[in-house]
């Protein structure tokens, strides 16, 4: 839709001065309504098939350069499975289980697993083992659960060179954009993608990453577990050693009561100390020895006996003591046990909740994709070639169209000429051809199969006048349309004489000239006397058309150095100036046809057909002739056809399609209306097949052309 949008744009009349032009011509903007269909699309298409050719094969090859210079991007995927946990919750015995949302906690494993970097970096801590020490079999314990599976695995990696400075070139972040990991729709399984330009390190990075992860994953969901384990060994080792402190002090503690005794015996032996000590006092000074003696031994009793009460108290509580922590150690060993079951029930819960269902295979190759960035090329290469060939289209002033041409100018298209020299390739093989913008593909095809006359063996003569060779052909056709309806539109004329008909141009080199010559050759072979006039005094070039002398001609009669009747060529004239004479007696009707050409080129060619010598010139001729042809200098570079407009019986204006834009068309139309020239129609000439092939009338005359030569052909 956006395509036939832009090309609808490209119908509208985008030119500012063409539009300044039509502002002077109300009556032909409000009569101006653009209808684009699909035909018009396909016109287009045909029409500018070459820019579309050619924007469509810069694509594809620049699509194919950047493919084949693009760096492979090899693709790995392995896949985990996440069991889905049920908390538990108690609450005054009652057991209360919720479950959290599935997206939810997809969602956090998926980030846990890209999103922390001590994840990255252990896994790139083990393919750097790998690259740089391939020989060593020392790999961390917490790197992985399955010593069985998984330890053999990292073992077995092994690398090239180019794939080890990939890998030591790798960091967190880099290793983070390398991975793309998703969790699967409706379901608890998540999917790890590696992307790198090699496959083996795709793989690996892969399977190292989700071993790590469950090995990361079994750590963190064990983790209070084996805390509280690890506390409880703390606690129980703190307990075992008091114990033997406190064994220790009990013993001492036991020895020293045991050393001291009882406080009976100690009593007994204080009483029976003493009386012995009155009886020897009672014989004996005090500073006897024996009396000191019996005394130094009563004093050391008494102190026995005074510490006594605190060994036994220190005794009975290094007991207590010993005896508490012995219950401590004993609770201790039955919460140690507790915390090993429970320690080992939730790392085999943790085990399996993470559990690695379908390991990371060889990579497939992810991009480029060669054959799917050729069709996205191609594709965008006719819609971008389109696009410019629709846009170029809107950018052309030309009128391309027939029916174009007559909308904005009002005017009838009396005749449109096809491009004199162009081959025609017949309809069968037309037919054969899938694509018709590349009919003259198909010309160049045919032309190689069947037999052509050399057009550069033919002379100028026949070249220009090209309907002479065969006088079926759509060329002669289209000048046969032009002369009838030249007579259908000046009508039944009143007065005698011949009809003067003057040809022009809005501009140079749109082939006035020669519409000129083969109209007039045409009027001249259906028996009526025909006067070709050269009123182009500027650039004249019908008398090196048919190879005569210049002079005398109408310049020289104006100014009074030649008579009529002298300047006039008549068919002795070219049968004597060309070589080819016979090519002049093999032509019906020339002998009706008369030349006037220009003459010598005067330096004031307009102010002789402002004289009223070139009128009367005009009126002696209508006589002698039944058609006088003149032909005149482009409209818009001088002045000469809109003198010579007023004092004819009608002009008709060559405009060659694809050339002229409508602004200067619309300006040279306006330009002759106001000198009150009456415009007959427009010749459209140098018209290609593609545009006119439609027409009943052209096929017609291509059929029996084709017919004509292929009969030429075989005989």
């Amino acid at each position: 839709m956006l395509l036939l949008a832009i090309a609808s744009i490209a119908f509208l009349p985008f030119d500012p001065a063409g539009e300044r032009e039509l502002n002077l011509m109300p009556n032909e903007m409000d009569n101006i309504k653009l209808h684009v269909d699909m035909s018009d699309y396909w016109l287009i298409i045909r029409k500018r098939y070459l820019l579309i050719f050619f924007v469509f094969a810069v694509v594809l090859s620049a699509t194919i350069s950047y493919t084949l210079k693009e760096e492979p991007i090899f693709q790995s995927e392995c896949k985990i499975l996440i069991s889905a946990r049920q908390p538990m919750a108690t609450i005054e015995g009652a057991q209360i289980t919720w479950y959290g949302a599935r997206g939810d906690e997809m969602t956090s494993e998926v980030k846990l697993i890209s999103g922390k970097d001590e994840t990255l970096r252990q896994v790139l801590d083990i393919l750097r083992l790998r690259a740089d020490h391939p020989t060593s079999s020392v790999i961390p314990a917490e790197a992985y659960l399955d010593a069985d599976k998984e330890l053999p695995y990292i073992k077995r990696l092994a690398f090239s060179e180019a794939e080890k400075n990939y890998i030591r070139n790798l960091n967190v972040n880099s290793l983070r954009g390398l991975l793309q990991i998703e969790p699967v729709p409706q379901s608890n399984i998540v999917s790890i993608k590696a992307q790198t330009p090699y496959p083996s390190v795709a793989e690996a990075i892969a399977n190292v990453l989700a071993i790590v992860y469950r090995a990361d994953s079994w750590h963190i969901k064990t983790q209070d577990a084996s805390q509280t384990k690890r506390f409880i060994e703390e606690q129980l080792d703190k307990v075992k050693s008091e114990l033997e402190k406190n064994k220790s002090t009990l013993e001492k503690a036991s020895e020293e009561t045991n050393a001291i005794g009882s406080a009976k015996i100690l009593q007994d032996e204080l009483t029976n100390l003493r009386i012995e000590l009155q009886k020897l006092q009672e014989k004996y000074t005090p500073e006897y020895p024996k009396v000191k003696k019996q005394l130094k031994v009563i004093a050391s009793l008494e102190e026995k006996l005074a510490k006594l009460p605190s060994t036994k108290n220190k005794y009975d509580d290094s007991m207590a003591e010993w005896e508490l922590k012995q219950g401590l150690r004993k609770n201790l060993g039955e919460y140690y046990l507790k915390a090993e079951i429970d320690y080992e029930a939730k790392r085999q819960k943790a085990k399996d909740e993470v559990f690695i269902i379908s390991d990371a295979s060889r990579a497939g190759k992810l991009k480029p994709n060669e054959m799917m960035n050729i069709i996205v090329g191609a594709i965008f290469g006719i819609i971008l070639g389109c696009l410019c060939a629709f846009i170029w289209e809107g950018l052309d002033t030309s009128i391309g169209k027939i029916e174009d041409v007559e909308r904005i100018t009002q005017l009838h298209v009396i005749a449109h000429i096809p491009l004199i020299g162009e081959r025609i390739v017949p309809s069968s093989i037309m037919l054969l051809s899938p694509f018709k913008p590349f009919w003259k593909l198909a010309q160049r095809l045919y032309r190689s199969v069947i037999p052509q006359r050399d057009v550069n063996a033919i002379p100028d003569f026949d070249k220009k006048l090209i309907f002479n060779l065969n006088p079926l052909s759509v060329e002669a056709e289209a000048y046969r349309t032009l002369r009838t309806n030249i007579h259908f539109a000046i009508g039944p004329r009143q007065a005698s004489g011949a009809t003067v008909i003057s040809i022009t141009s809005s501009s140079p080199r749109e082939g006035k000239t020669l519409t000129s010559t083969n109209l007039a050759i045409e009027i001249a072979q259906m028996g009526k006397m025909a006067l070709l006039l050269e009123a182009d005094m500027r650039r004249p070039c019908i008398a090196k058309l048919f190879k005569l002398n210049e002079k005398p001609g109408l310049s020289d009669i104006l100014v009074g150095t030649a008579k009529a009747d002298a300047a006039v060529r008549t068919l002795t004239d070219m049968l004597i100036s060309n070589s080819e004479w016979e090519k002049f007696t093999e032509t019906q009707g020339l002998d009706n046809l008369h030349i006037l050409p220009c003459g010598t080129i005067p330096p004031n060619p307009t102010e002789l057909l402002l004289s009223p010598d070139f009128k009367a010139l005009i009126e002696s001729f209508r006589s002698r002739y039944d058609f006088i042809i003149i032909d005149t200098p482009p409209t818009l570079p001088v002045s000469d056809p809109s003198i010579i407009g007023p004092i004819v019986d009608g002009t008709v204006l060559v405009y060659q399609s694809d050339r002229t834009s409508r602004h200067l068309l619309l300006r040279a139309i306006q330009t002759l209306l106001k000198n009150n020239t009456k415009l007959l129609g427009i010749v459209i000439n140098q018209l290609s097949f593609d545009v006119i092939l439609r027409s009943s009338s052209m096929k017609y005359s291509y059929s029996a052309q084709s017919k004509t030569e292929k009969t030429g052909s075989q005989s």
